[in-house]
């Protein structure tokens, strides 16, 4: 492969064209059921002829666009070789042929709509442009053209409607219309850049991958004939000298990769280390992990995964000597960098993790890796060996459990990090035990009349003296998996609390619940538990979890919320707006409970009443309640109780307390202006 602007170019286009085409199937689903959604959601017998020819139009382009999507994939895509830019015009002309049918609904039927079909409208097609951005990111005419088809002609025909409520409308979409034209052309931008360096680097890879033929082509040759000159001198003596020295240099060397192993690598890292240190030069070493080994080990067996080490050492080979790279353990490697600064390492370890990163193809398996590395500087970190590799190895091991793949370098600040973690981590393992840990209450009150109805457990943790926030050590109790006792504990605590509340006995209890509980088999046990030794009605527990639980094992979360609504439990979803979540998983799950997040009140003059009052909306067609978090003022519970939330939350009403401090809290609130100096 030649690396010339019009291969690079070819691939690029080829590239896009298959990201355009990805989603085909799903996008035609996704249109189809907003299409009919919109065509029959709504009974008007004086469009309804419009609506279905307008359907039938709908459902011609996406057939004929799903035919296009088979073609593609069963004829262009297997190619070698295909124009990209054709594939990429095919594709435009069917997007924007349904976007321009999108279009046209609101142009035909806007004058007999009523304000809620209209609202729906818009929302749905302002759903459809913003879904559109990660689908359509690899082409910018495109994706900008998609957007504004479907935003523009709806959203003017709002504004200069004579209707106030379709005028606010058609203005916020005509904002989100041009929003998403930034939004997608930085996506756009980005995307195509993502494109160009990976097959940049792959056609790098290449040519590196053909030096390093012609190189051990060269180096074979020269083997040979060194193999001839031994026959020649083929004595006693040099051959006991040759095997001695064989055996001595197989002691030193990985079997499989035939790189150093620790022992020779140990050693060969304190000499250059030492003759850094005398040259006052710098040197750099990096500890590599590959990501997803163990994976291809247990699905393909060990064959595949030894042929996969051997072309990740040569990958790793051609940026560096053989006698400065060693393999440490099964999928751990070390690399020497001699007068190499901190730039230059991390500049050369990104390189490493983009061929690793390159598909292998072992037995026609096309297998994928990652790799992560950490960065020790000599005589800066150390001038030992091993406290090189222990450092290098430290910052490595940090870095594996972020999303983050960048190559770090270590720092004192990080050991020490390292150190404190590993404090609170030993503390965290005896907490429960050292009754260092115990529960505030917050009351959620009723916005109609602010008396209270239930309240919100939290989980505090006084280590020695020293208050330890949740959000430092709920991510290590989930980590080292101490959350399923500590949740467990949280759980029986909070029932036996409230079903002990004799001041308020029809209040419910809220627990939070981490998605590690959740998706654990015995959490159903341990819930049936709590509530039995309690005593307290399944009716006054609710259960609050993320919306980022639906980006896991749907059927496991749908199973374990199915068994717990089925025991009379309710279920809320917290901090809703800021997860992942979708209309049709909320649907299914039917929930109970929405709660709105604190950002978006602390932001309600600027873009969040528009969000509340949409959840608000969404929380209505799915009948659920709304809970609005972080209410710290009169004015935002007086707004919040306007727009229609049933229940607020705040410290305006109360802070978090102890159980026993209840009792000082406990008599009604009457009024919301009342409500703050009664929680004091």
């Amino acid at each position: 492969m030649t690396n010339t602007s019009a291969d690079l170019r070819a691939l690029n286009s080829q590239d896009a064209a298959k990201l355009l085409y990805s989603n085909t199937g799903a996008a035609c689903l996704i249109t189809l059921a907003s299409s009919s959604v919109l065509a029959f959601g709504f009974a008007n017998p004086d469009i309804y002829i419009i609506k279905q020819a307008w359907w039938f139009c709908m459902l011609v382009v996406l057939a004929l666009r799903f035919v296009d999507g088979l073609y593609w994939r069963r004829i262009i895509k297997p190619q070698q070789d295909f124009d990209g830019d054709a594939a990429q015009v095919r594709f435009g002309i069917g997007c924007i042929a349904t976007a321009i049918i999108w279009a046209a609904f609101p142009l035909l039927t806007f004058s007999y709509v009523t304000l809620l079909e209209f609202s729906v409208m818009i929302i749905v097609l302002s759903s459809m442009a913003a879904g559109g951005q990660s689908v359509l990111a690899a082409n910018a005419r495109i994706s900008i053209s998609y957007a504004l088809i479907l935003l523009v002609p709806i959203s003017i025909m709002g504004v200069i409607s004579d209707e106030n409520h379709r005028v606010m409308l058609g203005s916020l979409g005509l904002v989100f219309s041009i929003g998403l034209v930034f939004t997608y052309s930085k996506a756009v931008q980005f995307t195509l850049d993502s494109i160009n360096t990976r097959n940049v680097n792959m056609t790098m890879s290449e040519q590196l991958r053909q030096e390093k033929q012609q190189l051990d082509k060269v180096n074979q040759e020269l083997s040979d004939a060194y193999d001839k000159l031994n026959i020649v001198n083929n004595t006693l003596e040099e051959q006991v000298s040759k095997r001695t020295e064989k055996i001595a240099q197989l002691s030193y060397l990985d079997p499989l990769t035939q790189l150093m192993n620790r022992k020779a690598f140990t050693q060969s890292l304190s000499k250059l280390a030492a003759r850094a240190e005398q040259s006052n030069s710098e040197l750099a070493l990096l500890f590599i992990d590959l990501d997803g080994f163990k994976k291809i080990n247990d699905t393909m067996g060990h064959q595949v995964g030894d042929s996969v080490l051997q072309e990740v050492t040569r990958r790793i080979s051609a940026f560096s000597d053989d006698n400065k790279i060693g393999r440490w353990t099964g999928d751990e490697f070390l690399v020497a960098l001699p007068y190499s600064d901190a730039p230059t390492a991390k500049a050369i370890a990104s390189a490493i993790i983009t061929s690793i990163s390159q598909a292998i193809s072992v037995n026609n398996n096309s297998v994928h890796l990652g790799a992560t590395v950490g960065i020790a500087m000599c005589p800066e970190h150390s001038t030992e060996a091993t406290e090189l590799i222990q450092f290098a190895d430290l910052v490595m091991s940090e870095q594996k459990v972020t999303p983050d793949r960048t190559p770090v370098i270590f720092s004192n600040e990080l050991q020490q990090r390292v150190i404190d973690t590993q404090a609170i981590l030993e503390g965290l393992q005896q907490a429960t035990g050292r009754r260092q840990l115990y529960l505030c209450y917050q009351p959620i009150v009723s916005a109609k009349d602010t008396s209270f109805c239930a309240f919100e457990a939290l989980l505090r943790w006084d280590f020695d003296g020293r208050f330890i926030g949740p959000d430092q050590f709920i991510p290590l109790a989930e980590k080292s998996g101490l959350i399923k006792e500590m949740g467990a504990w949280v759980l029986n605590r909070a029932c036996m609390d409230a079903s002990q509340w004799q001041y308020a006995h029809d209040a419910a209890v809220s627990v939070n619940v981490s998605i590690i509980q959740l998706m654990d088999d015995s959490f159903i046990r341990a819930l049936d538990n709590a509530l039995r030794s309690s005593g307290l009605a399944p009716e006054r527990l609710h259960l609050e979890i993320t919306e980022s639980i639906f980006v896991d094992n749907k059927i496991k979360i749908k199973q374990q919320l199915e068994a717990i609504q089925a025991r009379k439990v309710h279920v809320s979803i917290d901090d809703f707006g800021t997860g992942y979540s979708s209309l049709s998983q909320l649907q299914t799950l039917s929930v109970n409970q929405v709660k709105i997040d604190k950002s978006f009140i602390d932001n309600m003059h600027n873009n969040g009443e528009a969000i509340i009052r949409a959840t608000l909306f969404i929380a209505s067609e799915l009948n659920c309640k709304t809970v609005a978090e972080g209410v710290e003022t009169l004015e935002q519970a007086l707004a919040l109780k306007a727009m229609g939330v049933d229940y607020l939350q705040g410290f305006y009403f109360a802070k978090p307390m102890r159980n026993e401090q209840l009792i000082e809290w406990q008599n009604p609130i009457t009024d919301t202006t009342a409500s703050s100096a009664q929680a004091k």
